[in-house]
Formats: structure tokens, sequence, C-alpha cells
């Protein structure tokens, strides 16, 4: 199966002119060593000192700067290097003949991208919840701005490992709830693990980097069929020597 990914870029915030904050609209102005995605405006995620963020932002011609504007965000961080991704583009670059027109469509700008739903969509058994799973999902939000969780119904998992899960699915969505980074939790179907898909038309699928089975395998196919262009991206593993739910399960068996 082959990855659709989506862009992201990382630079160093700079000193701007502060125009952005003159109109009520205060930007980070971000160098990138080279120019690496298409001029426009997007609709972002901005990761800032481990924290996620929404926002707008705009490639500026000829500078190698990226210009983001980040909802409820207005501390001044230069120096900082921050990543940003680009989920949607939502118009091309333009230029304009006062501030009070550029005030306007920056204005709208956000408005759209604050009422645009860019679901993503997560799945796994969730059994001994530890850092990895909490890695998995944080990563996982930031390719879109609403995180859907689907926890494996306890008969999938028995079917598909030969074993029942050590915490009932009520427990594992209580863990999960607890994490609070899921902004849905879904119980898992018995007989139609890809209902998922038909419910949310999930803008991006993210996997764990060990997930794999029928149901992946299928993904590209079954997109297809509903004609979805999700992209589907695996996260990569986090410490899997150490947080990888068959090496806890063992070690709690020992003590």
């Amino acid at each position: 199966m082959s990855n659709i990914t989506i862009q992201q870029i990382s630079g160093v915030v700079l000193h701007g002119k502060k125009l952005g904050r003159t109109i009520g609209f205060p930007t980070l102005n971000i160098h990138l060593d080279s120019r690496t995605i298409h001029f426009g405006v997007y609709v972002i995620r901005a990761v800032i000192c481990n924290k996620i963020y929404d926002g707008v932002g705009t490639y500026l011609e000829g500078k190698n700067l990226f210009e983001a504007h980040i909802f409820n965000f207005s501390q001044e961080i230069y120096g900082e290097i921050v990543e940003i991704i680009l989920l949607k583009k939502l118009r091309e670059n333009k230029k304009f003949d006062s501030f009070d027109a550029l005030r306007g469509q920056i204005t709208q700008d956000k408005f759209e991208a604050e009422n645009i739903v860019l679901a993503v969509l997560t799945f796994g058994s969730f059994d001994h919840i530890h850092p990895g799973h909490e890695y998995y999902l944080k990563q996982a939000s930031k390719f879109g701005n609403t995180l859907i969780t689907v926890v494996a119904s306890d008969e999938n998992i028995e079917r598909i490992k030969g074993k029942k899960p050590d915490y009932t699915m009520s427990d594992r969505i209580h863990s999960l709830n607890a994490l609070g980074i899921s902004d849905i939790i879904e119980a898992g179907s018995n007989t139609r693990p890809m209902q998922w898909l038909e419910k949310y038309k999930p803008f991006s699928i993210c996997l764990g980097y060990d997930q794999r089975g029928k149901y992946v395998d299928s993904l590209p196919k079954t997109l297809k069929e509903l004609g979805l262009s999700s992209h589907i991206i695996t996260i990569k593993a986090f410490q899997p020597e150490i947080f990888k739910s068959s090496l806890l399960k063992q070690k709690n068996n020992t003590h």
C-alpha cells in the first residue's frame, strides 16, 4: 500500500514588519530554506512548543517565507522552529489595494478555515494504554482538525489476535477519554468495520506503524469504491522496543 502524504514544512520564526498585527491578524514569518510548496493560501495546523494550533497561511513569493496567522495565539517566539502542516488550499495569492480589503479577505479566510471539517480517522485496540498510543494519536491529530478514534470490539480483537483483550471495550474507551486527545471516540463494529469511512468521509486516515491485515491492505480499493480521496498516513513508531502493547503485556504477566 502506498501512502499519500500531506505536505509538512518547518522553519525558524523571523522578525517581520508587523503588518499583520497592525490590521488585527498577527502572523508568524517562517523562513524556509527553499521553495517547497505551491503559492497560495492554506488551511494549516501549526506545532508550536509541542502544542497544536489551527490557522491559515500563505507562501510569500520570492522571499522564501511562509506567513501564518495562528488562531488563538499571540506570543512572540522569534528564533523558535515551527512545524506547519498544509491541510487544504483555500485560494490563490492575490494583491490588495487597501488594508481594509486585505483585512476583509483574511477575515473570510479565517471563517472558512474555522468552519471546514477535516476529519482524521484512527483505529486500534488500545488495550493497555501506553505512551506509544498517546504519541500515535497526537501525531494523527496534526493531519486534520477533528480526530476520530474507532476502538476495536472485543469480538474483533479475539478473532484477529486469537485471544480476548485484557480490558473490555468500555474500559478501553474510558482510558482513551482520559487521554483527552480524540474529539470523537466510536465503539467498533463487529460486522462493518469500514462503516466509519462512509459516516465521516475522512480527510485523512492515520495508521499505526504496525497496523496491517486485510482491512488495511484493502483501504485504497475501498476508498476508491466509496469515491473518497482520503490521505493515508502511517505514523512512525515511538520507542517500539519499549512501548508496544504485546511487550508491555508480557512484562506485566511476569510480575
